[in-house]
């Protein structure tokens, strides 16, 4: 027999079954990880189906199969994986808000490299007298704005795509998704960082909704369809 199984989101196989135990006995293949052989309607975790073959009886689906699904398992992962794979939690509204203060700490720390020097310019005496030092330190500003927005744009690109969490999020143990556990694109954590920018103009009622939503998602989450996680 041929099994499947999924691993971050992503389908492995076909294996056979001696391969199968000794995933199991390596633990990379747990209780709650998805797999599927044909014969079974759909994904299952391992656990409902070592039941199920142990008792020789039907167990009840960890997930419904998707439209179309035909028992075919190539190219199938369930829909959404934090929700249907036991022990999964979405991470709510204030804990990711800790995360977000974290993130913001290290990066103005980061940033003072070009703030302090900008600082103790715009200051000085000279600087109020000569208009074109005045014009010059304006350009400067415009300047260090600019850096600051693309060091924290590259910072959360880069790590959630790469890490799938931010310094702040790793810190807290909380992971960003897709809807079916698979990790985040560069393209996909690209444009969740725009879609935040949405989720603060309108008076940060793009994040509040977090609180409110039975996944936790924030505006940009469903934007983009994805997912905060408290990682595993």
């Amino acid at each position: 027999m041929q099994w499947y199984y999924a691993e971050q989101g992503q389908q492995k196989g076909p294996i056979e079954e001696d391969a199968l135990v000794g995933l199991v006995n390596s633990g990379v293949v747990r209780d709650d990880t998805l797999v599927w052989h044909d014969g079974l309607p759909n994904w299952q975790t391992y656990g409902v189906v070592r039941g199920a073959r142990m008792a020789a009886a039907a167990a009840p689906a960890a997930v419904a199969p998707e439209p179309g699904f035909q028992g075919q398992a190539a190219g199938y992962v369930p829909h959404d994986y934090a929700a249907a794979v036991p022990g999964v939690r979405y991470a709510g509204f204030w804990i990711r808000f800790l995360a977000v203060v974290i993130d913001s700490i290290l990066l103005n720390i980061a940033l003072l490299v070009v703030r302090i020097p900008l600082g103790i310019s715009m200051f000085t005496p000279m600087t109020r007298r000569n208009p074109a030092e005045l014009m010059a330190m304006m350009g400067a500003v415009a300047v260090s704005t600019l850096v600051s927005i693309a060091v924290t744009a590259g910072y959360e690109i880069y790590f959630i795509s790469a890490k799938g969490a931010t310094l702040g999020k790793m810190a807290l143990g909380l992971k960003v998704v897709r809807p079916d556990g698979a990790p985040i694109s560069m393209g996909l954590s690209t444009a969740r960082y725009f879609s935040k920018w949405l989720s603060a103009i309108i008076f940060m009622i793009g994040y509040i909704m977090a609180g409110f939503d039975d996944q936790k998602r924030a505006l940009h989450d469903r934007i983009c369809e994805t997912r905060v996680i408290y990682g595993r």
